[in-house]
């Protein structure tokens, strides 16, 4: 009886040589010198036989003759032989991409609507909304702009406060949130007072509510009380010739414009000895073929390193009209750490740039009336220390509690 001798199945990208040598190990280091991968190795009677991805396989050859090996292709994987078929077959190939451009086509045109809401007037009204809009079944999807289909359904539609579409597959799934009645809420609110947030000398004050208790050209503490929410009213009356006051508070939450001048002082370091990035000036490119929102790599090896990236789509068009395929191309700008080394001149320079970028971004809302800068080094650090004289509002709103008293009127 014959044994059935199993085949050996070849992988889908991979193509076997057989190759003849005299130092198989003058071979396996020029491969590893290459970078070309190769696997199930064998060697008998001078023969060595192997397999390497199908990419490889120009520069294996390449590299044999080099060398004066010879090498025989003995099988190729099925994919490498479908492709070099469909290279004999241009009909083929155009009818694949029709096929799949006709396929890409109907996967970007609507279908169905999916409105999540109970409430058939509302539904009725944004399909008559959508209609206006001419977004219907068969209207190409990347051509809808879907922030103004939104707009238009916040302001045309009655009974919805937010709308909102997402796609999925060939389907708009329109989500709504309905109006909820309004709950009457209390006008009663806590009283509060403008206190200090610097230690300053109050310039200006327009107290719209509440009882002043410090003037212009007063001092006063982070935390001070400038207008309290707490106002009393006294009240004269003559009685049998006696003189009797009467007072009532008022409880008021304070409102007002409260200006001043003040001092802050903050410091900023620069070390002379630091790590900062630095181009390198290399730059790369890697591609991918954007399908919807999948981007599937057109290269076999992902660049490692430290890199500044920026990308670019190129999408296909039909008949004027854009297509979810396309070639996304990423542009990597390379970038490493280096050590530097500042001079004591270079060093406060820096430090003053951080100074700038304080200004911008916290001291906007004031205006600086003077700055003293103080240099500074110690410890391998430039220090600038920076003190400010700044004019603009001095105070905050503190609430505080009460206990109700039949004396007490709560301002509303």
């Amino acid at each position: 009886m014959k044994k059935r001798v199993k085949k050996e199945r070849l992988h889908f990208f991979r193509v076997s040589y057989e190759v003849e040598c005299e130092s198989a190990q003058r071979l396996y280091k020029l491969l590893k010198e290459e970078k070309i991968p190769a696997s199930n190795v064998r060697e008998k009677d001078g023969k060595v036989k192997l397999e390497v991805p199908f990419y490889t396989a120009r520069n294996f050859e390449r590299l044999c003759a080099d060398i004066g090996y010879r090498a025989d292709r003995l099988a190729q994987g099925d994919m490498v032989t479908a492709a070099k078929r469909l290279l004999h077959r241009p009909g083929l190939i155009i009818g694949l991409l029709l096929i799949a451009a006709i396929l890409i086509y109907l996967k970007n045109i609507v279908m169905r609507f999916d409105i999540i809401s109970q409430d058939e007037k509302i539904r009725k009204d944004i399909m008559n909304v959508l209609k206006q809009e001419n977004i219907t079944v068969g209207t190409y999807i990347p051509d809808i702009d879907l922030v103004v289909v939104e707009r238009a359904l916040k302001q045309r539609v009655e009974g919805i406060s937010w709308a909102g579409i997402t796609r999925k597959g060939n389907s708009l799934i329109i989500d709504v949130v309905e109006n909820i009645p309004a709950v009457k809420s209390s006008q009663s609110r806590l009283p509060s007072n403008l206190v200090a947030t610097e230690n300053a000398v109050i310039n200006k004050v327009r107290v719209v509510d509440g009882q002043l208790c410090k003037a212009v050209g007063s001092g006063v503490c982070k935390g001070e009380v400038i207008v309290s929410g707490i106002v009393e009213k006294k009240k004269t009356k003559w009685t049998d010739g006696r003189e009797n006051v009467e007072t009532s508070v008022r409880y008021a939450r304070s409102s007002g414009v409260v200006e001043g001048t003040f001092e802050r002082k903050v410091v900023f370091e620069q070390k002379l000895n630091d790590i900062v990035k630095r181009k390198t000036g290399d730059v790369y490119e890697q591609r991918y073929l954007h399908l919807y929102s999948a981007d599937i790599p057109l290269f076999f090896k992902e660049k490692s390193g430290n890199y500044y990236c920026s990308q670019e789509l190129d999408s296909l068009s039909l008949a004027g009209k854009k297509l979810p395929v396309g070639i996304k191309t990423l542009k990597l700008e390379e970038y490493d750490f280096k050590p530097v080394r500042y001079t004591e001149d270079k060093a406060f320079e820096l430090a003053l740039k951080k100074c700038a970028k304080y200004e911008v971004n916290f001291l906007g809302q004031y205006e600086i009336k003077k700055k003293t800068v103080r240099r500074s080094t110690a410890k391998g650090t430039v220090r600038a220390e920076v003190t400010y004289t700044l004019y603009g509002n001095i105070c905050e709103e503190a609430a505080f509690f009460i206990k109700k008293d039949k004396n007490i009127v709560e301002n509303e």
